[in-house]
């Protein structure tokens, strides 16, 4: 089950080369992890993320999300593919919307990150 939450995660964690004058492709990443496991460990009992594989505390899981995705090595030349562009406002809106998740959201076994933070799958986008 961890993994299913990790794939659902992979979107959060991407940036993209340029800037909008806001969060750099580091932040938005290390941010959206740390949003994303500060809703997961209030939505979950500590018993449901032992199940699911998760560390015994939040803090954990931010250093374990953060790893995961790379977010040290996020830099504006190396975060998106191709054409595509770093649009650091919607990396913001995307850290907002991560934090708002309901918890019947972030239940959700089929959730996907860009349907519930939309602005998180406009992080990267061609101009």
């Amino acid at each position: 089950m961890i993994a299913g939450i990790m794939v659902m995660l992979g979107v959060s964690a991407a940036g993209c080369g340029g800037g909008d004058g806001g969060i750099t492709p580091r932040e938005a990443c290390e941010d959206s992890q740390a949003n994303l496991c500060e809703r997961i460990y209030a939505c979950y009992t500590p018993e449901e993320l032992a199940g699911l594989g998760f560390p015994g505390n939040e803090a954990a899981c931010v250093t374990m999300l953060q790893a995961s995705q790379g977010c040290a090595r996020q830099t504006a030349e190396n975060t998106c593919t191709g054409n595509a562009r770093y649009h650091a406002d919607q990396a913001n809106t995307c850290v907002a919307q991560i934090t708002g998740l309901a918890c019947s959201q972030v239940r959700d076994p089929n959730l996907s990150l860009n349907a519930a933070a939309p602005a998180c799958g406009k992080i990267c986008a061609i101009p």
